[in-house]
């Protein structure tokens, strides 16, 4: 098949235009639910609406690592199955991927509305911004099976090679997202109802699509009702390649709760508002680098599989260089105009946010050149079947800096400690980072040398 045969056989620099480019895209739409969804409640509802859906960050960030456990666990192990021309193992992770992304969705619904208070408090939420985020969020909350297909699945299709259907799930939600908030909210008068309408919405068309493609007959991989339900013998195998990202994004999630309570704290709800819209800010920036990272997942996960060693070392530089050149960029962009950010999301250029924020974002984005770096090499150690790894320097950056970080600065910095808590983290991590990537380099160039894989078996994810 055509899609799987150019993963093995066409150059390094076209296959990953071919598949970055549609997973950049399709990323950078799916940051317009969020970022759209704050700039109109911004601008009509005010500071207050920017902190609500920040307060329900860490809720929203449960979904997206439980989406990605079976999302990017089951991808991962799809293209390694294709590498090694095993087809039906890869219908039945597919299958597998489906179930659990329906059956984890009804539960976690339903626990997340009866507890949405106490978790709301949780997070930070202060007696102003409580009323705004639980409209918000229990709305958000019944989309979430329909977000678990249309983000988590939506990998699945570009696992089998076919990235520019997977960019077209995403460019319909979020195109349809944008327009449905100008309606709730500018039109219709429906704040935060609004904005978490227009967001349920849009993933819903989005799901609607994935599950058309694969029951519509245009798959590579087909999707069998058998093989909906759990299949032991790919179960475990699925949930230690996709628990480096489910843990980092529940770490992700606990940050953020400490972030919202250190910011309510120090700062008040103009500082919370103000680390919405640097999130916000960092959707613009960041997604297009995971993009790039799950686009160069088929690709080495792929020629991992098919033991061509060569072509995993060139595209991991080569989406290394491109990602730190527009983590540069990036940089130099918010070094020079830092306030123009925050006047997209707020009409009153003299409100505390912008004259806050432009500061406030040049400290927490301090080491931002060296993110994309962080990014794209702990990703690579799970494509490649060593999740360990993989969640080892998730470990070390969130844990043993980032958050020790957020607990002791600003104790003595304030507010200001807040800030510069992240590149405290990043600093850290890129030490650390550093030493792992170079000892992969290493082996990679004896692999090449002798033709042989690193592990015994790509498959097999018990080894590092």
């Amino acid at each position: 098949m055509k899609q799987t045969k150019d993963l093995e056989s066409l150059p390094i620099g076209k296959l990953l235009i071919k598949f970055t480019i549609p997973a950049m895209t399709g990323t950078v739409i799916t940051s317009l639910y969020n970022i759209v969804d704050r700039i109109f409640l911004g601008r009509y509802v005010g500071e207050l609406g920017i902190a609500a859906t920040t307060i329900a960050m860490p809720l929203m960030m449960i979904v997206m690592a439980i989406g990605m456990l079976i999302g990017f666990g089951t991808n991962s192990q799809i293209s390694i199955r294709l590498g090694e021309k095993r087809q039906d193992e890869a219908e039945k992770l597919l299958g597998q991927g489906m179930f659990l992304f329906v059956s984890s969705s009804i539960v976690f619904t339903i626990t997340s509305l009866i507890f949405i208070k106490p978790l709301l408090l949780l997070f930070g939420a202060t007696e102003q911004v409580l009323p705004y985020a639980e409209t918000y969020t229990a709305i958000v909350m019944l989309g979430t099976i329909t977000h678990q297909i249309s983000f988590g699945a939506n990998s699945f299709i570009r696992g089998e090679g076919n990235p520019k259907v997977a960019m077209a799930t995403m460019l319909i939600g979020g195109i349809l997202n944008v327009i449905l908030d100008y309606i709730f909210i500018a039109i219709f008068g429906w704040g935060m109802a609004g904005a978490a309408w227009a967001t349920v919405i849009g993933y819903s068309v989005s799901a609607a699509w994935v599950l058309y493609y694969y029951l519509g007959g245009q798959s590579i991989l087909k999707l069998h009702l058998q093989h909906f339900r759990i299949h032991k013998d790919l179960f475990k195998s699925v949930m230690i390649m996709g628990s480096p990202s489910f843990i980092m994004n529940i770490i992700s999630s606990v940050q953020m709760s400490l972030f919202n309570n250190q910011l309510a704290r120090f700062g008040g709800d103009s500082a919370i508002s103000i680390m919405g819209v640097i999130m916000s800010f960092n959707y613009i920036w960041l997604m297009p680098i995971i993009g790039m990272s799950q686009g160069l997942q088929p690709v080495v996960g792929y020629n991992y599989g098919a033991r061509r060693f060569d072509r995993v070392k060139k595209a991991l530089f080569m989406v290394i260089t491109t990602a730190t050149v527009m983590s540069v960029a990036f940089f130099i962009g918010i070094e020079l105009y830092p306030e123009m950010v925050f006047k997209l999301f707020v009409s009153d250029s003299t409100s505390n946010v912008v004259t806050m924020g432009g500061p406030a974002i040049r400290r927490m984005l301090a080491l931002l050149p060296i993110v994309g770096f962080l990014i794209i090499t702990g990703n690579y150690f799970q494509f490649t079947g060593r999740p360990k790894i993989s969640l080892a320097l998730t470990i070390i950056r969130q844990i043993a800096f980032l958050i020790p970080a957020l607990m002791i600065l600003p104790e003595y910095l304030g507010l200001n400690g807040v800030w510069y808590s992240m590149p405290t983290a990043d600093g850290g991590a890129l030490i650390v980072t550093g030493f792992f990537m170079m000892r992969e380099l290493k082996k990679l160039a004896r692999q090449i040398g002798s033709g042989t894989s690193i592990n015994d078996s790509p498959g097999n994810v018990s080894k590092d």
